[in-house]
């Protein structure tokens, strides 16, 4: 029968061998665990991930806007982000793309007609210019003439004349005008297409600063179709609805502002607009989605180089695994032949 003698000087070597097997196991499983725990890191920082929609504290906190304290205009201070409410739990449930913009909107018409509502109630009803093809250009209405009375009400003010437009809808308002300073003249607008005629389509703009306007529920659903055309496609269908309602969100919480920012004397208009937080929402939302992507393409290629490093690790624990199983195979076969030897 064949035996296989080892000589002495080999009596160390199956040892060493295993015990260098076992430290490369040690290490390959470490470095495979190490590698699987960077890609599990790596994938939950990827899931984790979001856009961050803007807050009205965040325009705030660099606009210099004056807000009054106690309702008074002696006493002012510069707009704080703490000094904006917050919304109720029942106020901030989502609601679909067209409610969310359409509210939006709605809120956004009100604040401007609040801030303007000041300056618009102490400006005489003079009319400024007369769009051509409008109804007030059809019944004869010229720049210069002074509003007395739309239908039976006495017109004191821009504001006074907006209102008697939008509390009563008709497509014929009869109009009492002062022309040149001297007697009066009776005109009546007529709407072509039969729509009810209101301040924002009768065609009249009046002679009042450039930041005071008046807007009507026509005007708001004008806006809101104008910001789905122009501005919703920019942003990725993915956060259309949730940037809608957080424009919603925006758009209401600067209502429950609008008492501190109005001066109610119309000496003076808020420093704060409901375009400019319109632009500002709209630009902020761009720049989250571009750094969401940008974050996740790192993240990603993250992803991919731990990924090639746990194939690597695996591959190396494999070959490692071999090694300690021929290492320990041939230490039990060499010290067995040890011991039948004595």
């Amino acid at each position: 029968m064949l035996k296989i003698q080892f000589p002495r000087t080999q009596k160390g070597i199956y040892f060493w061998f295993l015990a260098f097997s076992s430290f490369l196991l040690f290490v390959s499983l470490a470095t495979l665990l190490a590698a699987a725990g960077e890609l599990s890191s790596s994938s939950s920082d990827l899931k984790n991930l979001k856009v961050v929609m803007p807050n009205l504290e965040e325009y705030v906190s660099y606009q210099a806007i004056d807000f009054r304290l106690n309702n008074t205009t002696l006493n002012t201070r510069r707009l704080k982000p703490s000094d904006i409410p917050k919304l109720a739990d029942d106020a901030i449930v989502p609601v679909s793309l067209d409610d969310a913009v359409n509210r939006a909107f709605q809120y956004f018409a009100e604040f401007e007609n609040k801030r303007s509502g000041p300056i618009l109630t102490v400006t005489p009803p003079s009319v400024e210019s007369v769009e051509s093809g409008s109804p007030a250009d059809a019944a004869g209405v010229k720049p210069g003439d002074l509003i007395l009375y739309v239908g039976s009400n006495k017109i004191e003010s821009v504001m006074g004349y907006y209102q008697a437009l939008n509390e009563k809808l008709s497509s014929e308002i009869s109009l009492k005008l002062q022309r040149n300073k001297q007697g009066t003249i009776s005109v009546a607008m007529k709407s072509l297409n039969r729509t009810p005629i209101t301040g924002g389509n009768s065609g009249i703009t009046f002679a009042i600063p450039p930041e005071a306007v008046y807007l009507t529920e026509q005007d708001s659903k004008r806006m809101a179709d104008q910001y789905r055309r122009e501005m919703l496609p920019a942003i990725s269908v993915d956060w259309r609805t949730e940037a809608a309602n957080n424009l919603m969100q925006s758009a209401k919480r600067l209502n429950l502002i609008s008492k501190g920012v109005v001066d109610p004397s119309g000496t003076s208009s808020a420093k704060i607009r409901a375009k400019d937080v319109l632009n500002w929402q709209h630009k902020k939302v761009l720049e989250s989605i571009d750094a969401y992507f940008s974050q996740r393409r790192k993240i990603e290629n993250k992803n991919a180089f731990y990924l090639t490093g746990m194939g690597d690790a695996v591959v190396g624990f494999v070959c490692s695994l071999v090694i300690f199983v021929i290492a320990g195979a041939l230490y039990w076969y060499q010290r067995r032949i040890a011991g039948k030897k004595s």
